[in-house]
C-alpha cells in the first residue's frame, strides 16, 4: 500500500469522524460520471469541490465579457440588471444617509440580507447603515478590472455561509495568474449632457514556475447628473408635468400663521408681492411664494473613484501555496440638493404691541412690533407665527463623502495525500468613510440673526455674506467598520459509494466586527438646522462550524447536507441545517431540490446604534382630511392646508432597538434545468420566509396609514403631526414566492458566424408580511410599488474578429408605491376607483454593443446603452419628487461609449 494511500485513509477516517461530530453537510454535487482528468471547482453554494455548474441550488453566472457586452460600466450596472433583483440603493439616493454608496436586494429580502462575498469571502459591511439602520456591502467600490466573473446563488444559503444569505449571494470571482501588461480606456457620456464618465485600467502581471503577482488597478471619474439636465424628462421643475401630485415646495419666503384652538387663524402678517417673491430668485405657488427645489439638485453626484487589487499566489512545496490578495479603494462624493429651509423652529408670538421670538432654547419680547422683525407684524393680529423660509443665501445644502476600503487576505492552500483540497486564512477589512456638509447653520447661529439689535431682522430681506458667514456652520461625520477573520477548510472523498464517491467539505471560521460612528458636537446635540447627527458604537464577535456531505445514492440521484453551527457572543447559538436533492434521469436533464433554514443576528447598528435625530417631508394624511383636503394635492391659496396635505416637515428619530429578537425561517427551491448542444433552459420554484423579521415603518408610511401606526406618531395641539418615532421593530413574518426561467439557444451560421441568445425571467408570485400577529396579512404586490416580473434577452453575433450584442431589459407593470391608500380613500369616501390610472407602466430598455478585435494585442469597443431613451416610468401616485422610485429607474437616459484597449 502507498504511504499516500495509507495517509488518505487515516486523514478520511479523522475528517469524517468530527464532521460527523459538529454537524452534516452539503448543497451542490458534482457530474454522476466524471472522467477523474477534469479539473474540479468551487462553485458558490457549496465548498465542495467539483466539475458540474449546475447544482442542487440556481446559480447564475455572469462572466467579465457578458457584462462588457451588454454595456456594463461597473459591477453595480451589472447587479442591477439581474432579474431577480427587486430594488437597488445607488447614488442616486442624494437625500439618504449614503449617497456615496450602492447595494441590491435579491428577491425582495433587502441589501442586509444579501451577502456578498469576493472569492468566498466576506466583505466588511458599509459604515453608515442604509436609511440609518441597514448594514450592507457597498458594491459601489468593487473592482470592475479585476473580475474574472460573478456567481449569483439565487437562493439562500445560511447553512454555507452563515447569516444575511437569505435573498441570495454574490460571489465576485477575481482573475488570477494574469500575464503581462493591459491598458483599457472608456470614454461614455449622455445624449442629453450630464453625467458622463471617465475610466482607465491598468492590468500588470508577473509569472515565475513557482507563482505568479497580479496587479489591476482603475481610475473613475463620474460627471454630476444635474436635475436641470433632464428638462425632456421634465424633472428640471418641481412641477413635473407628467404627475397630478407635483408641486413647487411652499417653503420659499413667506410667513405662516398657526391655527388657533378656535380654529380660527391668524393675519395681517407680511406677504411678499409677486414681483418681490421672484426678485428675490424664488417662484410663485399660487399665491405663496415658494420654491423650485429642482433647480439645485443632483440626480447623481459627481464622483471619482481608485480602485486597486493585487493577488499573488507562490507554491512552497509541490502541494502547498502561500496565496493572498491586497485590495485598495478611495473614492470621493460631492451631492448637492436645495438650500436647507427653516420653518416652525422660531415661533412669533404677537401679543397686543410686542412681539416674542422663541428659538434654540432662547427667548426674546420686542416691545413695539411694528418696528421688530422689519415690521413683518406691524398689522399681525395676535396669535403665533412663524418665517417659512428657503434659505437660499447658504447656497446648495452639499456633501463631501470621502470613503477608503482596505481588504488584506493571506494563507495557505494546498492538497493533502493527493486527495483532499484544504486553505487556511486570515482576513482583515476596514471601511472609513468621512462627511463633510455645507450650506447649513446652527439653530442659536439663527436665532442671534433674527433677534439681532434692538428691533431684530426681518427673514423676507435677503441675509448679507457677513450674516450668513456667522450663522454658518460645517458639520461632519466619522464613521469606522472593522472585520477580523479566520478560517479553514478542507474537501475531498469522503468514501467510496456504489454509485461513485461521496465527497465531503468541512470548516470553521471565527469573526470579530466592530463599528463606531460620530459627529460633530453641535449636530449630536440635534442644533443643527435642517440635519440630524448621532454617534454609536459597537462590536460583535462568533465562530461557526460547518460541514458538507454529497452522497451519490444511485447513478441518478445524489442527496446533499449541509449544517452549520453559529455562536454569537450577542445572540445566542443556532443550527441551520439544509438538504439538496440532484436528480439526473437524463445526461442533459437535472432536477433539484433543496431546503434550507435560516438563521440572522440582527443587524449591529439595529442592536447598538444611538438614535438618530433626523428630518423627514410625509404628508398628514388624517390631518389633511379633517381639514377638508385631499392628499397629495397641492393647495397653493391655502397654505396651512398645502402644509398638512402635500409638504409637512417633521422630524424624525431612527436608530437601535435593544430589544430585537433574531430573525429564523427557511428558504426552498424546486426546478430543473437542461443542458443540451444547442439548447440550454432552467425552471425554478422558490419561496423565502423569515419570522421576526427585522424592519421599520417609513414616516411616509405611518402618516399614510395613521390608524394602525398612531402610537408611533406625536401630534401637536392643532393634531398636525411633529414627530414620528421610526425605530426598528420585529415583524411577525415576510414571505416572498416566485419562478426563474433561463433559456439559451445557439446557431451555427457557417461563414457568417455564430448567434447566441439567451433569455432570464423572474415572476414574483407572492410577497406578504405581518407587522404583529393581530395585523393583516400585507400583500405587497397588491400594495404597490413592487414591478411582479422582470425579463432579459440579450442576442449575440460573433463572426471571425467581430462581435455584436444586442440586449432588452423589461421591468413590468405595477401598482404605484401608494396605491393601496388611493384605493382605501376611494372606498371610504364611495367612490369609483380606476386600477389603471394608479399603475406605473412597464419599461423596456434596449442596449446594443459592438467590438473589434484589430489584433492579438488591440481591440475596439462602443455601444449604446439604452439606445431608444428610455426616461424613468413616473408613479402616478408618488406625492414627492421625483415622483418615481429610484430603487427600480433611473434618469440617465441615452448613453453612449467608445472603449479601446492594448495588449503587451
Amino acid at each position: 500500500m502507498q504511504p499516500n494511500s495509507i495517509l488518505a485513509k487515516a486523514v478520511r477516517f479523522a475528517l469524517i469522524s468530527g464532521a460527523t461530530a459538529a454537524a452534516l453537510g452539503t448543497s451542490v454535487a458534482y457530474a454522476a460520471n466524471e472522467d477523474s482528468g477534469v479539473e474540479r471547482i468551487e462553485v458558490t453554494g457549496s465548498r465542495i469541490k467539483r466539475t458540474d455548474m449546475e447544482t442542487a441550488t440556481p446559480v447564475t453566472v455572469m462572466s467579465a465579457d457578458e457584462m462588457a457586452k451588454q454595456g456594463f460600466t461597473n459591477i453595480q450596472d451589472a447587479l442591477e440588471s439581474l432579474t431577480s433583483t427587486t430594488g437597488a440603493m445607488t447614488t442616486q439616493s442624494v437625500h439618504g444617509f449614503t449617497p456615496a454608496a450602492s447595494s441590491i436586494s435579491l428577491r425582495g429580502a433587502g441589501a442586509n440580507r444579501t451577502l456578498t462575498l469576493i472569492n468566498g469571502k466576506r466583505l466588511n459591511q458599509y459604515p453608515k447603515p442604509a436609511g440609518g439602520t441597514d448594514n450592507f456591502v457597498d458594491t459601489a467600490n468593487l473592482p470592475m478590472e479585476a473580475v474574472q466573473r460573478i456567481e449569483i446563488l439565487q437562493s439562500g444559503g445560511s447553512a454555507i455561509y452563515g447569516a444575511d444569505a437569505v435573498g441570495g449571494v454574490i460571489n465576485i470571482i477575481l482573475k488570477k495568474d494574469f500575464e503581462g501588461v493591459a491598458i483599457k480606456y472608456r470614454h461614455g457620456d449622455t445624449s442629453n449632457g450630464g453625467g458622463g464618465s471617465d475610466r482607465i485600467a491598468l492590468s500588470l502581471g508577473a509569472s515565475s514556475d513557482r507563482g505568479n503577482v497580479s496587479s489591476f488597478i482603475e481610475f473613475t471619474d463620474n460627471q454630476q447628473l444635474k436635475a436641470t439636465d433632464r428638462d425632456n424628462f421634465g424633472l428640471h421643475t418641481d412641477k413635473v408635468p407628467y404627475s397630478p401630485h407635483s408641486a413647487y415646495s411652499s417653503y420659499g419666503a413667506r410667513i405662516a400663521a398657526v391655527t388657533r384652538d378656535d380654529k380660527t387663524v391668524p393675519t395681517g402678517q407680511r406677504v411678499l408681492t409677486a414681483q418681490e417673491c421672484t426678485d428675490a430668485g424664488y417662484t410663485m405657488a399660487g399665491s405663496v411664494c415658494g420654491f423650485d427645489r429642482s433647480q439645485w439638485r443632483d440626480l447623481q453626484p459627481e464622483s471619482t473613484r481608485f480602485i486597486s487589487s493585487t493577488n499573488f499566489n507562490y507554491e512552497l512545496a509541490d502541494e502547498i501555496t502561500f496565496v493572498g490578495r491586497l485590495d485598495f479603494a478611495e473614492a470621493k462624493s460631492v451631492t448637492n440638493i436645495e438650500p436647507m429651509a427653516i420653518g416652525d423652529e422660531y415661533g412669533i408670538t404677537v401679543d397686543g404691541n410686542s412681539l416674542t421670538v422663541t428659538g434654540a432654547g432662547q427667548s426674546k419680547t420686542f416691545a413695539d412690533k411694528t418696528l421688530a422683525l422689519g415690521g413683518d407684524f406691524a398689522n399681525a393680529e395676535n396669535g403665533e407665527y412663524f418665517y417659512a423660509r428657503r434659505l437660499s443665501e447658504f447656497g446648495s445644502r452639499g456633501g463631501e463623502t470621502k470613503t477608503r476600503n482596505y481588504f488584506f487576505t493571506t494563507g495557505l492552500e494546498g492538497m493533502l495525500a493527493d486527495e483532499y483540497n484544504w486553505d487556511a486564512s486570515v482576513n482583515y477589512g476596514r471601511t472609513n468613510v468621512d462627511v463633510f456638509s455645507q450650506g447649513l447653520a446652527t439653530e442659536l447661529g439663527m436665532y442671534n440673526y433674527l433677534t439681532a439689535g434692538d428691533n431684530g431682522n426681518s427673514l423676507l430681506e435677503k441675509m448679507s455674506d457677513t450674516d450668513v458667514a456667522n450663522a454658518a456652520y460645517t458639520p461632519f461625520e466619522t464613521a469606522q467598520s472593522t472585520q477580523k477573520n479566520i478560517q479553514a477548510n478542507i474537501s475531498g472523498m469522503a468514501f467510496e459509494m456504489p454509485a461513485g464517491d461521496a465527497m465531503f467539505a468541512f470548516g470553521a471560521e471565527y469573526t470579530e466586527q466592530d463599528y463606531q460612528s460620530d459627529a460633530d458636537s453641535e449636530s449630536k446635540k440635534g442644533n443643527i438646522l435642517n440635519k440630524g447627527g448621532s454617534s454609536g458604537s459597537g462590536e460583535r464577535s462568533y465562530w461557526a462550524t460547518y460541514a458538507e456531505l454529497s452522497l451519490p445514492v444511485t447513478d441518478l440521484i445524489t442527496i446533499n447536507a449541509a449544517l452549520r453551527y453559529d455562536d454569537y457572543d450577542d445572540f445566542g447559538s443556532n443550527l441551520s441545517p439544509q438538504i439538496a436533492v440532484e436528480y439526473r434521469p437524463l445526461r442533459e436533464l437535472l432536477v433539484r431540490g433543496s431546503v434550507s433554514s435560516v438563521f440572522r443576528a440582527p443587524d449591529m447598528h439595529r442592536v447598538y446604534g444611538d438614535p438618530t435625530e433626523a428630518f423627514s417631508t410625509v404628508i398628514d394624511f388624517k390631518q389633511c382630511q379633517a381639514m377638508g383636503g385631499i392628499p397629495g394635492q397641492a393647495y397653493d391659496n391655502d397654505a396651512a392646508l398645502h402644509e398638512v396635505c402635500k409638504e409637512l416637515h417633521i422630524d424624525k428619530t431612527t436608530g437601535s432597538n435593544k430589544d430585537l429578537e433574531a430573525e429564523t425561517g427557511y428558504t426552498a427551491n424546486i426546478g430543473a434545468v437542461w443542458g443540451g448542444d444547442t439548447l440550454n433552459a432552467s425552471f425554478d420554484l422558490w419561496e423565502w420566509k423569515l419570522d421576526d423579521m427585522v424592519s421599520d415603518v417609513s414616516p411616509s408610511k405611518a402618516a399614510r396609514e395613521y390608524e394602525q401606526y398612531e402610537d408611533m406618531i406625536t401630534r401637536d395641539e392643532s393634531g398636525k403631526i411633529t414627530h414620528i418615532n421610526a425605530v426598528a421593530q420585529n415583524l411577525a413574518f415576510q414571505k416572498v414566492r416566485g419562478i426563474d426561467i433561463t433559456a439559451g439557444y445557439g446557431w451555427d451560421l457557417e461563414q457568417f458566424g455564430e448567434l447566441k441568445l439567451n433569455f432570464n425571467g423572474s415572476y414574483i408570485l407572492l410577497s406578504e408580511g405581518q407587522i404583529s400577529p393581530t395585523d393583516p396579512v400585507e400583500d405587497d404586490i397588491e400594495n404597490g410599488g413592487l414591478p411582479q416580473y422582470r425579463a432579459n434577452l440579450v442576442l449575440g453575433w460573433f463572426v471571425e474578429d467581430f462581435e455584436a450584442t444586442l440586449g432588452a431589459y423589461h421591468t413590468a407593470r405595477m401598482h404605484g408605491m401608494y396605491y393601496k391608500s388611493f384605493k382605501q380613500s376611494a372606498i371610504d369616501n364611495g367612490e369609483a376607483f380606476d386600477e389603471s390610472a394608479y399603475e406605473v407602466a412597464s419599461q423596456t430598455k434596449w442596449n446594443l454593443t459592438a467590438g473589434y478585435n484589430i489584433n492579438d494585442a488591440i481591440k475596439v469597443k462602443a455601444g449604446v446603452v439604452n439606445l431608444f431613451d428610455a426616461g424613468p416610468n413616473f408613479d402616478p401616485t408618488a406625492t414627492s419628487w421625483p415622483h418615481y422610485d429610484r430603487s427600480v429607474y433611473n434618469a440617465r437616459g441615452r448613453e453612449w461609449f467608445v472603449e479601446g484597449e492594448v495588449k503587451f
